[in-house]
């Protein structure tokens, strides 16, 4: 993104590579011209959302005032989520951004998909330091009635491993992979959401604040059922058979 950017390509490239609820708070805030971007910004925790105020506060002159913009903003958010809904893969990454506008970034990625399960959620990571929204966006998921449950790695299975296992307060079912199934020095290490299984996310990102909004990660994701279905069922028959168990 450069300076020469036009306000048109700006609101394009935010709907791209943010949630339509973070769009439509923006453009909520654009109707209120520079004072309701300084408000959003002010309030809110998410650096992503922060900078896109600032960077729409530049193009607030009297040629394209706060309603013009969030017109712009919600009609790119709206395509954007019509032409998501018939691809079958998206590359989501968090990290630096560059010459190609393609990518979406992982906690965009995760909101809407945790705010799009409607039976089951499976969540396997390594390391799991959740940020707020995510742990509040999973609360919300079971409160309506969503089956969630975490795989995460644990100390007392892996010796070496120092991260915290998060989501303590959630009502979830809560799996590992004891010691004793493993090979020695063998840590799970992978990180999935699979969506009433007919979506998945696979890529490096762990469950953390840093890995959606700081680190450089890549994932891809899979609207796709057959695989989607494939990664849950492929949990539940090492559930099945013992290998994997219901932590404590």
């Amino acid at each position: 993104m450069t300076s020469s950017d036009t306000l048109e390509e700006v609101a394009a490239e935010l709907a791209e590579r943010l949630p339509y609820g973070d769009i439509n708070q923006i453009a909520s805030a654009c109707r209120n011209g520079r004072p309701g971007l300084r408000a959003l910004e002010a309030k809110v925790a998410g650096i992503t959302v922060r900078t896109a105020c600032q960077r729409l506060r530049g193009h607030l002159t009297d040629d394209a005032d706060g309603l013009y913009i969030a017109g712009l903003l919600i009609g790119a958010a709206k395509a954007r989520k019509s032409l998501r809904s018939e691809q079958g893969v998206d590359v989501v990454w968090t990290g630096p951004p560059s010459a190609v506008h393609t990518a979406r970034l992982t906690s965009a990625v995760v909101s809407e998909l945790i705010d799009s399960a409607r039976t089951e959620l499976l969540l396997v990571s390594y390391a799991s330091y959740p940020p707020a929204s995510l742990s509040a966006a999973l609360a919300s998921a079971a409160t309506r009635g969503v089956e969630v449950t975490l795989l995460l790695e644990q100390q007392a299975d892996n010796p070496k491993f120092t991260g915290s296992t998060g989501f303590s307060r959630l009502p979830v079912t809560r799996l590992s992979w004891p010691a004793h199934q493993r090979e020695p020095g063998a840590a799970l290490h992978a990180k999935i959401i699979v969506v009433d299984r007919r979506v998945a996310l696979i890529g490096s990102a762990n469950l953390t604040g840093h890995a959606f909004e700081k680190n450089f990660e890549c994932g891809i994701l899979l609207r796709d059922a057959d695989s989607a279905r494939a990664i849950a069922g492929h949990i539940d028959s090492l559930r099945d058979i013992g290998v994997l168990a219901v932590a404590a």
